[in-house]
């Protein structure tokens, strides 16, 4: 299964990956993830990331996330945002990849 894959299927259904679908969960996931393939899974993303917010290049990506979505709702991400957070976190990666692979 590719990484895109497994990402819309953990996405989809988090609690069968043992996950409760918090943003801290889906990160401590894909960190996991990435570390399991020598760091080479988000290669780049933090990167991409912080190009895209303008800067930020010391972050780390989840936090460039959080930025990000914090930019596009005017409004720091509490835990009431956690649902919306974790979307756009998917919809970013998703981006990044279909963007490494083109």
């Amino acid at each position: 299964m590719d990484f895109s894959t497994l990402l819309q299927n953990v996405q989809r259904r988090p609690g069968a990956y043992g996950l409760d679908g918090s943003y801290r969960e889906f990160v401590a996931f894909i960190n996991g993830c990435d570390a399991m393939q020598d760091w080479g899974l988000l290669k780049g993303f933090g990167e991409w990331l912080a190009e895209r917010l303008g800067h930020g290049a010391n972050l780390v990506w989840w936090e460039l996330v959080r930025q990000i979505f914090v930019s596009d709702h005017g409004s720091v991400a509490g835990e009431s945002d956690d649902e919306a957070l974790c979307s756009r976190m998917f919809v970013l990666m998703g981006e990044f990849l279909a963007h490494e692979t083109a």
